[in-house]
Order: C-alpha cells, then sequence, then structure tokens
C-alpha cells in the first residue's frame, strides 16, 4: 500500500473510529459528521437533511455523555498516524478567538471588549519534508474570559503578592500544556518541532521546553537582557544588538508577496499592509545565554542557553515595513544549511492562519446557531477535520504540479468530481487539478483569480453530498 493510499484511508476512518460509550451516539456521530462535512457552507437546518436529522443533532450536542474531545479523538489518531509515516513532523501552536453574534450564549465570555465569544488554542502537524503537508490537529484546548483582568504573570497586579503572582496559572501556560499534548499524543511515534510565534516568548515556556528536551523554532518578541561573561557580549547588551555586530551566515533573495491589509501581529503589534517586492535577507546565527526577567517564576535558573537565528532585510525600500525576524531554537546552527532550515521551518507558520480561515469562512463556524459554550464546542469538534481536509485541498494545490491528485482525493471522489466537471481527471492527475475542479464545483470561475474558502467549502461540500449519493445508489445496485 503506498503513501497516498494509506492517507486516503486514515481520513476515511477519522469519523468511523469515534467511540463515545454507546454505540446510538456513535452512529448517530458518524452520520451527523457525514451531513455537515457534505455541507460546510451551510447552517445546521440547509445541511442536515430533514427535522428529525436536526432534532437529533440538537440533542447529540446536548448530551451530557458526549464529550467534544471524544469526537476530536479520531481525527487526532489519524493524524498521529500520517504523522509517523513523514518520522519528523512540525506542530504549529497559535490561539484564535471565534466571536458569535445575537442574544448572550451560556458560558461564553469576553475577548477585546466583544462579548459570547471564547479562544481556542490549535495545534496542527505538518509534514517537514518542505512540502508542508497538513497533516491534522493533534491538541485543540477552548477557554472563555469572564471579563475581568486576563491572567498574566507579567503583570504586576498589587505589590505585596507579587511574588506570588508570578507562580501563579497564566493562559500563558496553553503554550507548554499543547506542547506536552501533542507529545502524549504522538507518544514517541515521530519527533516533534514546535513551532510558536511571539506570543509564546516566555522565559519559564523556554525552560521547560529545554528541560523536557522538546524540539523547537519560537519567535523572540522581547529583547532579552544577555549574560555577558557567557555569550561573549559587551556591557549591558541585550540580543538585538548583539546580533547587529555578528558575523553574517547566509544571504538569500526571497519574493514577498503582497498583504492587501493589515494583520495581528504578536503582543498586539499591527503589521501594515505591503506590496510584493524582492528583498535580499542576512542571516546571523550564534548560541546566546540569556538571563532570567524579574517576572519569571524563581523555580526557573538564573540564565539559559539558546540558539538564536536572526533574519533581517538589506537596504528595505523607504516606507516599507522590513523583515526582522528573531528565532530562538533548539536545533543545530552550525552550517548554513541548519540555518537556513530553521527559518523555513518557521515559515510554514503561516499555514495555522490559513486553517483559521478554513473553520470560519470555508465552514462558517462563527454563523452556527448554538446557544451553549458546550454545544459550540462539540460542534467546533465536528468541523476540525473538516476544516483540515479543505487546508490539505488548497496546500497540496500550492506545492507542485506533481503532487498526486490520489493525495485530496479519493478514487471515487475522482470518479464523481469528473463526471460532475467534465474535466479530463486522470489517476496521474495534480493535486492542483483536483483543487480546481472542486472550486468550479462551488461556481468558481477563472477569471475571478484564485478560489477563495467559500468557494471551495461549497465545491467540497457539494462533492462529499455526490459522492454520498454514488455509493448508495452502487451499494442498492449491488442489493438488487
Amino acid at each position: 500500500m503506498d503513501e497516498a493510499t494509506r492517507r486516503a484511508q486514515a481520513v476515511e476512518e477519522e469519523v468511523a473510529a469515534v467511540e463515545l460509550g454507546d454505540e446510538r451516539l456513535n452512529f448517530r456521530a458518524r452520520r451527523i459528521a457525514k451531513r455537515i462535512g457534505s455541507e460546510p457552507g451551510l447552517g445546521f437546518p440547509q445541511a442536515l437533511a430533514t427535522e428529525a436529522e436536526l432534532e437529533g443533532f440538537y440533542r447529540f450536542v446536548g448530551n451530557e455523555k458526549v464529550t467534544a474531545q471524544a469526537i476530536l479523538d479520531p481525527h487526532v489518531q489519524a493524524t498521529v498516524a500520517r504523522a509517523e509515516e513523514h518520522g519528523t513532523v512540525l506542530v504549529v501552536h497559535d490561539t484564535t478567538e471565534f466571536r458569535f453574534g445575537g442574544r448572550g450564549r451560556e458560558g461564553l465570555g469576553i475577548v477585546t471588549r466583544a462579548g459570547n465569544a471564547f479562544l481556542a488554542h490549535f495545534s496542527l502537524a505538518l509534514s517537514a519534508d518542505g512540502n508542508r503537508d497538513p497533516l491534522g490537529v493533534v491538541a485543540l484546548k477552548a477557554w472563555a474570559r469572564d471579563g475581568g483582568p486576563t491572567p498574566t504573570r507579567s503583570r504586576r497586579q498589587d505589590t505585596a503578592s507579587y511574588r506570588e503572582t508570578r507562580e501563579r496559572p497564566s493562559e500563558q501556560d496553553r503554550w507548554l500544556e499543547s506542547v506536552e499534548r501533542a507529545e502524549e499524543c504522538v507518544g514517541g511515534r515521530a519527533s516533534l518541532i514546535h513551532m510558536m510565534d511571539s506570543e509564546a516568548d516566555d522565559y519559564a515556556l523556554l525552560w521547560n521546553l529545554q528541560k523536557a528536551n522538546r524540539r523547537f523554532v519560537l519567535r523572540l518578541c522581547y529583547d532579552r537582557r544577555l549574560d555577558e561573561a557567557a555569550t561573549g557580549a559587551l556591557p549591558g547588551e541585550k540580543t538585538r544588538h548583539f546580533v547587529a555586530r555578528s558575523t553574517i551566515r547566509a544571504v538569500r533573495e526571497v519574493k514577498l508577496s503582497r498583504r492587501r491589509r493589515a494583520i495581528a501581529g504578536g503582543r498586539t503589534r499591527r503589521v501594515a499592509p505591503r506590496e510584493e517586492r524582492l528583498a535580499t535577507l542576512i542571516f546571523t546565527a550564534s548560541t546566546v545565554v540569556v538571563r532570567r526577567p524579574t517576572y519569571a517564576p524563581q523555580s526557573t535558573p538564573e540564565s539559559l542557553s539558546v540558539n538564536l537565528v536572526a533574519v533581517r532585510e538589506k537596504d528595505p525600500p523607504e516606507g516599507a515595513e522590513p523583515v526582522d525576524w528573531y528565532l530562538l531554537s533548539s536545533e543545530p546552527l552550525d552550517t548554513q544549511d541548519q540555518i537556513l532550515k530553521v527559518v523555513d521551518a518557521y515559515r510554514a507558520r503561516w499555514l495555522i492562519e490559513e486553517y483559521f480561515k478554513a473553520l470560519k469562512t470555508g465552514c462558517i463556524f462563527e454563523q452556527r446557531q448554538l446557544e451553549t459554550k458546550s454545544t459550540i464546542l462539540k460542534a467546533l469538534a465536528l468541523f476540525t477535520p473538516v476544516a483540515w481536509a479543505l487546508l490539505r485541498m488548497r496546500a497540496l494545490s500550492r506545492i507542485s504540479e506533481r503532487f498526486p491528485i490520489a493525495a485530496v482525493l479519493s478514487p471515487t471522489q475522482l470518479k464523481v468530481l469528473k463526471k460532475e466537471t467534465g474535466l479530463p481527471l486522470r489517476k496521474n492527475s495534480s493535486a492542483t487539478d483536483a483543487y480546481l475542479a472542486v472550486a468550479r464545483l462551488g461556481g468558481h470561475i477563472k477569471n475571478n483569480g484564485p478560489p477563495g474558502w467559500q468557494v471551495l467549502g461549497r465545491g467540497y461540500a457539494k462533492l462529499l453530498t455526490l459522492e454520498a449519493g454514488y455509493k448508495i445508489a452502487k451499494s442498492e445496485t449491488c442489493d438488487r
């Protein structure tokens, strides 16, 4: 059995493997997942064929025996199986917020002054072979805020209790919790390299990652104080000044894509729009010893030795925001290839942003009419593998024209898609061919530019519906 066939089989088993402790609940979960998977861009009343199915769905998500984690587990298990095939994989960790309109919803809270919202922290596995193949979600944590101060160790809440504040639980703990959860799920069947943006830059996290021998690439947020003697730094010198006078280890020309609008950066910083340009990037790398900041828990060591890669743009255009990355890593930096490998690994982080778009736009998750946090989280678990399927189809279509169509479509889906669109799809067609065919099924017009998440979601929904009908018709023919 080749790799593409094994992956296709793993995807088919993601729903079938659900185990809720009751066969009737298992059957209902499989049925609901197939229905909403076939119509990810529709609301529940439209996606579920009959009033009885809709009522059954609401009973299912309202059942206390059904948990979001139990619904998600089959997808996690299938993701681990795909990770094992690769041996080494990247795991991108990041948080997104979900906002819902209408009246108050039980259990939801406040995110940046908006009600009816909650936060979710995902861990998305990608292949580390340069293709960045999305393999699936290995960990998910969700929580709501109550409108009070956000739990954090770096904020001094009152002078008398400052020492206690440094030791208390914090939202920052989600980064380490997700790393350990991912490692636990994979169970040593693959080696994980954890990717985190600058929001994760935390001294206690660095210490815990090193203590557990975890592999990581983490973007630096703070200009950290250095141990001058251990690093060979000048008196009072911090990371950025130290890097600025370090020897250049590599130079590369990179085409920067156009960014149409401002996006959120680490620590609430806004990243400005930009025009497409060819940038010359310079790379430096060294091992530095950073000192413990005042807000870090006293249980952490006074200093940590960590590898640091800096990526800076040479002579950026006037008025343009230059590329300026500082990456902390566990990975070796002895050669130019090793340095560039760390940077390329971090560049894969943007795929989790695309995954969030697949959930919010392709699956219209924030428009779901559910009234409690419990039912919303169960729905999120149901849509997690659907959004992954959309992401994988889009991501693989952009990797290479030679990437096989079998990696994103089953033989039945290929047969149905070919018949419905009239396109000359074959077993040796590419993932790009599949992506464009599915988008056409959703109403995409080639002259309108690359397909968006909504049209891709509609096309995939229609494909799954046609596939289900084909299987039913074939089964009835065989029974005669």
